[in-house]
């Protein structure tokens, strides 16, 4: 494990606090695009909560995906109410975080929303719409305990990694029984089977009984509890993360719920000559779950 931790630490600089570039050239192909009869989801995107990942930032791929796919996206950058989200149906929250942590990412990790909001996201749910709940490593995991604990689910403020050591990403595949079948997993009528899905670092959550998990750690890899993010110590906390979850989704009144502990897998990143996220060699069907999992989330 010492070996470990300093591999760790020297990729501190270059995996933790160094801006990544979008890589605008990837481009998710769009064969048959599922709403192109007037019927256009409204999508909305968070960005009012010190968000890392944007609808023109982390999120550009992602979001030419759903617009090629026939949806419509927009920037929110307003504090949730009923009056916001009403015209939503999908709320998509990546990586927020409280006003504290932005230049600071060290315990504590305050909830990124109030408690009105929480309430006005519930009632959003209950009333039909969908949430793609994104977090990733600490201080992100913190930042959305509170919201999570609204559905049940216990999220770590935590840093996923398998022996220690953020690279090379982590695979879920149907072999090893860590990505499980489910309904954004499999084949449907709007969904393409994966076996094999690449993640870069991230957290991990417990998911309520009510939840339908996809993607389950197993005894390859612990949870990091440091005090300070990417600051790793003999001392600092460890927890073995077999049967935490990193992908899972739940029905929530009428609406529906995507949990992901991890935010780069759906997006498309260069550090270098590095591609990280579905651009990566190593996820290749990542693109194809962040299809399942929009269409999951709008459709009926």
């Amino acid at each position: 494990m010492r070996l470990s931790l300093f591999i760790v630490a020297s990729l501190t600089v270059s995996l933790g606090f160094s801006q990544p570039q979008i890589d605008s050239t990837f481009r998710v192909r769009i064969n048959k695009p599922l709403f192109k009869n007037g019927n256009a989801p409204k999508v909305l995107i968070d960005e009012a909560h010190n968000n890392a990942h944007r609808k023109e930032g982390g999120l550009f791929s992602l979001t030419r995906m759903m617009e090629d796919d026939g949806a419509e996206v927009i920037s929110n950058t307003h504090k949730f109410s009923d009056s916001v989200l009403r015209a939503a149906d999908l709320l998509i929250i990546v990586n927020a975080l409280h006003d504290s942590n932005v230049k600071n990412w060290q315990l504590p990790c305050p909830s990124a929303f109030t408690d009105a909001e929480i309430k006005a996201i519930t009632t959003y749910l209950k009333d039909g719409g969908s949430l793609l709940l994104v977090a990733d490593h600490m201080p992100m995991g913190g930042s959305v305990q509170k919201l999570a604990k609204a559905f049940g689910v216990e999220w770590s403020n935590s840093f996923a990694m398998r022996n220690g050591n953020p690279w090379p990403p982590s695979e879920f595949s149907r072999e090893s029984g860590t990505l499980l079948s489910s309904e954004v997993t499999d084949s449907s009528t709007f969904s393409k089977e994966v076996i094999r899905i690449g993640s870069f670092t991230g957290s991990a959550f417990r998911a309520p009984e009510t939840a339908v998990p996809f993607m389950i750690f197993d005894d390859s890899h612990l949870l990091f509890l440091p005090r300070e993010a990417w600051k790793f110590k003999k001392k600092t906390k460890r927890v073995d993360a077999s049967g935490w979850c990193q992908g899972a989704y739940m029905k929530y009144g009428k609406g529906r719920i995507v949990f992901l502990a991890e935010a780069a897998m759906i997006t498309a990143q260069l550090r270098g000559k590095t591609k990280i996220g579905m651009n990566s060699p190593d996820a290749r069907e990542n693109a194809q779950l962040a299809l399942n999992i929009f269409r999951y989330l709008v459709t009926d």
